[in-house]
């Protein structure tokens, strides 16, 4: 373990003899008292002691080290595993070797940092606690820096408390909720991060001052959302194949926030803006995203879109709506399915684009170049550009090398039984002697599953008393409500459209098994009365996971929340690391259709989207939430309407069951594309991307 001290040791005498100039204006008074800094080591496989912190003696425990260190000193850690959470109050080094694991054991906090001036480097942070406000690092003072981190596994990565002045340069972030959530903190920058399978990404609320760059965003609920924050600049970033509903980025009530020279593919909106003004975005590129390339919406102006290529969208190029003002120029918007740009009491000013045709965009479905729509507001699109423009777009290309940034240890929750196992495989021998496998014979059960459902044998096992079959399809489904603010109403589904659902299901060989407290989970929560996106993460950690990490229910269960109204109206959603839930806002719903039966719509919008997270997106076939099924006439009505299935809009609400593809031209056979192990090994890469 100790192979790389010595050259360590004489890099950082090296470094000592060198005059620093001050990299902050807090090092000048520690300059003038300066005093030969000390490397204090911690190796843990140092059992038997004695411990003084000397290469030859190492500390066993981090926190040892620390709490005799002195400012400018350096704690440096060997590899292996280190189970403690850290206090640091000293302006010090934390130098892991480079595999040093601190394992938080599901405390609170891993690491809280009290001091200034501190820097962490080649440590991989893990485990920590599942309530609001756990973290794997909290900061509460100014100039940290954090290089070459991992964080993984924790409800919030690096959570800041009105600080300033950070670093955060080669760390990456898996199977976080938030990887990072910046709280009242100014002077950030990002750099060269890797962002994977968390909940939310990056979460900035009321910062300023937040420079992102050269980082990576790939299947995350949604890649970043700023709130109230103002003076932020992305450059060069990628943000690519992240949840195909939301999974882009979202600007809230900001403003003067920068884009530039950045990728933002397949994902479901590529970039929201909402009440915000002042967006510049420059040279990017927005293609293949599922729904929307862009939104901007609730009074957004000053918005500035140049130079950008916005193709090849699965639906919406641009989607501007509530009075709004946007400006396009120099772009190419060309190849998206439903409309390049759509207006709705909005003010739309383009020139000198490029809309796939010499002839301009188009005012039908059916003419070569992109649809326009304009609705009670104005566009003006003349000039445009008969060629598309060769300097518009990143001027970069990604190779998608980030991806092969992972966690080498992964973590697998394991579910155990108090009974017999004879075999020691993990089940016991009542369920193998009940299903006719061999309970002295050793089979590995973690792994089998001789349906497909995405169930192996022992969460089959786990879930043998509700029913579970480990030779037929079985989906488990959880449903909690919020309760409703009208005290004559409820949004607990009714158990009568439950029974139908599941009814519908059978037909088809799946056993369909809702939750609603038959199953030990599915209950009324409290009503939230300002229901953000950070508050519905909450909702999933607290009601679904019960802040265990290792909850078995996780991998088993589909989880749902039906509320009055939520922080949009429906929707699937990552409350962790994979595209498991789902949320109805049935008040919502219920006024976008006065004539149907309330519990109607929050039965028929959850066997939808149960649909999405067993795979059935919009990029799998072209009639899933297509909003032109919505029109009678229109030429997606005509295309899709053989398609008899709740995830073709026209039908969302007429019907419980998923088409088989035997209604005629334009259907599809989504029970042969239903992908049962999605909600929890998900991947939102498309293999021709």
């Amino acid at each position: 373990m100790k192979i790389n001290y010595i050259v360590f040791t004489i890099i950082f005498s090296v470094f000592l003899l060198i005059e620093i100039s001050p990299l902050y204006p807090s090092q000048d008074l520690a300059l003038s008292t300066w005093r030969k800094r000390t490397i204090i080591y911690v190796d843990d496989s140092n059992i038997l002691g004695p411990w003084n912190g000397t290469i030859d003696y190492p500390f066993q425990h981090i926190q040892d080290g620390i709490n005799i260190s002195l400012d400018s000193d350096i704690i440096y850690i060997f590899n292996g595993t280190y189970n403690e959470s850290l206090l640091i109050n000293t302006s010090i080094t934390l130098y892991g070797e480079n595999i040093t694991i601190i394992n938080g054991n599901y405390q609170p906090i891993i690491i809280t940092v009290y001091a200034e001036n501190v820097s962490l480097q080649n440590l991989l942070i893990e485990n920590s606690g599942g309530y609001s406000n756990n973290a794997g690092l909290l900061l509460f003072s100014p100039y940290i820096k954090i290089i070459n981190c991992t964080f993984y596994r924790t409800k919030t990565g690096i959570q800041t408390q009105s600080t300033s002045f950070h670093t955060i340069e080669n760390c990456s972030f898996f199977n976080n909720g938030f990887g990072i959530n910046l709280s009242s903190t100014k002077q950030i920058t990002i750099k060269d991060c890797t962002f994977g399978h968390n909940a939310e990404g990056l979460f900035c609320d009321k910062s300023s001052d937040i420079l992102l760059t050269t980082s990576f965003f790939h299947t995350n609920g949604r890649s970043c959302i700023f709130h109230e924050c103002q003076n932020i600049s992305i450059i060069n970033c990628n943000l690519s194949d992240n949840s195909v509903n939301h999974g882009g980025v979202l600007v809230h009530t900001c403003s003067k926030i920068t884009f530039t020279n950045s990728i933002l593919r397949h994902n479901g909106i590529a970039l929201q803006i909402t009440h915000s003004e002042g967006i510049e975005i420059h040279h990017c590129t927005l293609s293949f995203n599922t729904h929307f390339a862009f939104v901007v919406d609730k009074t957004s102006f000053h918005i500035n879109i140049t130079y950008c290529n916005i193709t090849d969208g699965f639906r919406y190029g641009l989607y501007i709506v509530d009075k709004s003002i946007v400006t396009l120029a120099h772009n190419n918007i060309y190849s998206n399915t439903l409309y390049g740009l759509y207006t709705k009491h909005a003010t739309c000013i383009s020139k000198d684009n490029y809309w796939g045709s010499p002839y301009g965009p188009s005012l039908t479905a059916f003419g070569p170049g992109d649809r326009i729509h304009m609705l009670l507001g104005r566009i003006q699109n003349y000039p445009w550009r008969t060629q598309p423009l060769p300097d518009s777009g990143t001027t970069w290309t990604s190779t998608k090398l980030y991806l092969n940034r992972t966690i080498l240890n992964t973590i697998t929750r394991s579910i155990h039984f108090a009974s017999n196992d004879t075999d020691g495989d993990g089940a016991p021998d009542w369920w193998e002697t009940k299903w006719g496998y061999n309970p002295l014979v050793w089979e590995n059960h973690s792994t089998l599953d001789p349906d497909s459902d995405g169930l192996n044998n022992i969460e089959e096992c786990y879930m043998d008393a509700c029913g579970s079959n480990p030779f037929h399809i079985d989906i488990f489904l959880e449903i909690d409500w919020m309760v409703s603010k009208n005290i004559r109403q409820t949004n607990k589904p009714d158990l009568n459209l439950i029974k139908e659902a599941e009814d519908v299901f059978t037909q088809h060989n799946i056993s369909l098994h809702i939750d609603v407290g038959d199953y030990g989970g599915g209950e009324e929560i409290p009503y939230l009365s300002n229901f953000s996106c950070v508050a519905l993460i909450d909702v999933y950690w607290q009601y679904f996971l019960h802040n265990d990490m290792d909850n078995p229910r996780k991998g088993i269960f589909h989880y749902a929340l039906i509320c009055d109204v939520g922080p949009d109206v429906n929707f699937p959603f990552m409350g962790w690391d994979q595209l498991d839930s789902f949320l109805i806002s049935a008040e919502q719903l219920a006024k976008q259709y006065p004539l149907m039966n309330r519990s109607q719509i929050i039965m028929k919008a959850s066997i939808h989207h149960l649909g999405h997270t067993l795979r059935l997106l919009a990029d799998v076939y072209d009639g899933i939430d297509n909003l032109g099924t919505l029109h009678p006439f229109s030429k997606e009505w005509f295309m899709y309407r053989n398609y008899q299935s709740n995830m073709n809009y026209w039908y969302k609400y007429k019907t419980f069951s998923y088409s088989d593809g035997i209604h005629g031209s334009g259907d599809f056979n989504d029970y042969q594309h239903l992908d049962f192990s999605f909600f929890k090994n998900t991947n939102f890469q498309l293999p021709y991307l």
